[in-house]
């Protein structure tokens, strides 16, 4: 099952400290989300399902930024129950332009797949070393990174643009594509209770702040990405300025999940140290 892609990202700016992809307007966090399941094709063989996400943000726009996240859950058929465990860690350089990844995944406590590699981006596109017992270099044409798409999504929102399409590289599944991503983004607003799910400690804490609506679309990149074409995987949520995520819905082919937000820690945003 595919991690939903929470991405990161910018513009690429000139500063002083040198070539920045933007990640200054992320605060380092933890945030954890209740999933559940809102619901499930008959073909899916799913009958119930339930978990948590714990998604952590660190680092600067020095030391680039960090991700680790992790997503526990309970799945229900007619036959069985099974819990899966997905572990993710990515870092994307403070240019945007080098990304390393790790994903570990579990059934029942039995580890059942691990990927691992690092990518750079260069003048022909993508470049992916992957490791382990069978060692693979790839070369998957145009695309960003995930953090550097999230800080690009934030940008154009904040400038009131309301599309934008990427070619985003994330490490997930086999490590071996660049997926189209579409992301709409529709107006700021401020909501004004706790959503379904939540408690009033997360509407305290995000009382008075004005997010985003955003619905991102993944497709594979030879597929038509017009009306008719149905995405691979979709998530929509709202986004805050600071990086900041709620009410996260994700959607695949068979089955919809929604994520509810119930604790937020804020880390310390250290400041870059200027080299004399």
């Amino acid at each position: 099952m595919k991690i939903i892609p929470l991405s990161i990202a910018a513009l690429l700016s000139t500063t002083t400290l040198g070539i920045s992809a933007g990640f200054e307007v992320l605060q380092p966090h933890r945030a954890i989300y209740n999933v559940s399941l809102e619901n499930a094709e008959d073909r899916s063989g799913i009958k119930g399902m339930s978990g948590r996400i714990v998604y952590e943000v660190k680092g600067n726009e020095c030391e680039g930024i960090s991700i680790r996240y992790r997503f526990v859950t309970t799945i229900k058929t007619d036959r069985d129950a099974f819990t899966t465990d997905q572990q993710t860690a990515t870092y994307e350089s403070p240019d945007g332009k080098e990304f390393s990844f790790e994903t570990k995944s579990f059934v029942n406590e039995q580890a059942d797949q691990k990927i691992s590699g690092n990518a750079t981006l260069g003048q022909n596109g993508i470049n992916v070393k992957l490791k382990g017992d069978t060692p693979r270099d790839l070369e998957l044409g145009d695309g960003i990174f995930t953090t550097t798409h999230l800080v690009e999504i934030l940008n154009n929102a904040k400038k009131g643009e309301r599309f934008l399409t990427h070619d985003v590289f994330d490490g997930s599944g086999d490590a071996d594509k660049v997926l189209n991503s579409a992301s709409v983004i529709g107006a700021p607003r401020e909501i004004e209770k706790p959503l379904d799910g939540e408690n009033s400690d997360i509407q305290t804490q995000l009382e008075g702040k004005k997010a985003w609506p955003v619905t991102m679309s993944y497709f594979n990149k030879n597929q038509d990405n017009s009306g008719e074409a149905l995405p691979i995987y979709e998530a929509s949520f709202l986004l805050y300025a600071n990086g900041l995520t709620r009410q996260l819905k994700m959607k695949y082919p068979d089955y919809v999940l929604q994520a509810a937000l119930t604790k937020i820690e804020y880390f310390d945003n250290k400041a870059c140290k200027l080299e004399n």
